[in-house]
């Protein structure tokens, strides 16, 4: 409710006055006229404290960016994003510059800026998302905290070699007091717990995922035939689950939620539900797609869950197909898997009719291209219209810049995390990034604020014929229930109609 106080902010006034930007504010008004900002503060003419944490004068704010040397799986993904018409890296850079020098201007930071530092890293990008690579990753964020005095890591790469704000390194960010805003990318929240305050992400906990995807099979799928199977064989069975997941140890708990949860609230058997895992690591995602695909059908499986990356869930889908094998396919909204320009990867003859799921997103128009909110944005600040299929990391810095206003002229781990925890919901009316909450309490923690920012989630169908609204090309989603977003405890009990039926 407004007003409400960042708690560490001293003499800061919310919802009066005129904002850094000149802005009018008053109750319900924004920051900045664009989604996901701050609530506004009247214009800050106080002392500001000075250098009160490593990192930060009374001037600026130093935010590394991790940058990792090129790899076999980044050419991978490289080679696979220009395919696509992702936009190339330099491009991306340049439209991130435009708007942290346009959140510089709008942001009340207190008479500091932001100024963001890329870092060469000494780690291993495919060896960090295994997992691995512990003692490279710490020697980074020791280099970052100690060497280049940085407040925080952004955690996010523009080079296709993989983002700074892995689990390890985050990790190693934690002992070192050195803040991650992209940390722990689908973690679970007790991993943030455990390093609080210094490890954030825009992206929901895998806890979220787990207890969402458990609603809607126990409310919408389970105890019922697989009536979008591709095969008369699955459709006349009552649906048997099986899940293809990261072989983390994160992941593997968050999959134990919604297993448990499952068996204990909603009354369903998951004792023949195969899970299998595999390794992050794009050289072996081609057999391991092969193999769980040849586990999948020998157990029966109905309706397949991809709880995985983007390559790996478009390896399964022609996997499938030379298997001759068609199942339900169920995405749970990680890993951009709800998006056009993704799903349009999958074998569309293996998903034509049979691809639903949970999506954490809105529509992609809405998030990229000239008529989506960072769109809108760049023709304001340049004039010109955004390049094709990049954000510019908008959410992201989106981010940044809310939990460092939030923290007050104050400026330390510990402020900003009571500041973010006070936020309100964050997103509407659109919530083209979905619903962003850092204030909710969690299973694992009921009494205080969580620290990954989405929170909700929609239900969708692959239209395989359908033309994208993002780069015409067919194969689009379509939400289900007139686009309504739903939190934990609101799902409804009842598939919606798909594929032109009930």
């Amino acid at each position: 409710p407004y007003p409400w106080k960042y708690p560490a902010s001293g003499d800061v006034k919310t919802a009066t006055g005129t904002t850094v930007g000149g802005i009018r504010c008053s109750k319900g008004v924004g920051q900045m006229p664009y989604s996901y900002a701050d609530p506004c503060v009247a214009r800050y003419t106080g002392s500001n404290g000075g250098a009160t944490y490593n990192g930060v004068t009374g001037r600026e704010i130093l935010i590394a960016n991790r940058v990792f040397p090129s790899s076999a799986n980044s050419a991978e993904v490289a080679a696979d994003a220009k395919q696509d018409g992702a936009a190339l890296p330099q491009v991306t850079n340049q439209v991130e510059q435009t708007f942290v020098n346009y959140f510089n201007k709008v942001y009340d930071l207190y008479g500091r800026k932001v100024v963001i530092e890329n870092v060469a890293s000494s780690g291993n990008s495919t060896l960090e998302a295994l997992n691995e690579g512990q003692a490279q990753a710490c020697a980074d964020a020791d280099k970052i905290a100690n060497q280049v005095h940085a407040f925080g890591e952004f955690g996010l790469g523009d080079d296709f070699t993989g983002g700074g704000g892995s689990g390890p390194f985050s990790m190693c960010a934690a002992q070192d007091h050195l803040v991650e805003f992209e940390g722990g990318g689908y973690f679970d929240e007790p991993f943030y717990q455990q390093l609080n305050p210094y490890v954030w992400n825009t992206t929901e906990d895998c806890d979220r995922i787990s207890h969402t995807t458990a609603e809607v099979i126990g409310n919408m799928l389970a105890g019922k035939k697989a009536q979008y199977a591709g095969e008369a064989d699955l459709r006349n069975s009552v649906r048997k689950f099986g899940t293809y997941v990261p072989n983390l140890p994160q992941y593997q708990q968050c999959e134990s939620v919604a297993l448990n949860e499952l068996q204990s609230k909603y009354h369903v058997s998951t004792k023949n539900s195969p899970v299998f895992t595999y390794g992050l690591d794009i050289s072996t995602f081609a057999q391991s797609a092969q193999q769980a695909i040849i586990q999948f059908k020998a157990d029966h499986v109905t309706t397949i869950i991809l709880a995985c990356d983007p390559f790996s869930a478009a390896l399964l889908t022609k996997a499938a197909a030379a298997q001759n094998y068609h199942p339900e396919w169920m995405i749970n909204g990680a890993a951009f898997n709800d998006q056009d320009t993704v799903a349009q990867s999958f074998d569309q003859a293996e998903v034509a009719g049979h691809l639903f799921g949970i999506s954490e997103l809105g529509n992609q128009n809405t998030l990229v291209g000239p008529d989506s909110t960072v769109g809108h944005l760049y023709q304001a600040i340049t004039g010109r219209a955004i390049p094709a299929l990049t954000t510019g990391n908008y959410y992201q810095l989106v981010f940044l810049f809310d939990l460092l206003q939030a923290a007050g002229p104050d400026l330390t781990p510990q402020n900003m995390a009571r500041g973010a925890h006070a936020l309100p919901t964050l997103g509407g009316p659109l919530y083209e990034a979905g619903q962003w909450s850092l204030n909710e309490g969690t299973d694992d923690n009921p009494g205080g604020g969580d620290h990954t920012a989405l929170s909700d989630a929609r239900f969708v169908s692959w239209n395989a014929a359908g033309a994208s609204p993002v780069n015409g090309k067919p194969g689009t989603w379509v939400p289900a229930f007139g686009g309504k977003r739903f939190s934990i405890g609101t799902w409804p009990h009842q598939l919606p109609k798909m594929f032109g039926r009930a």
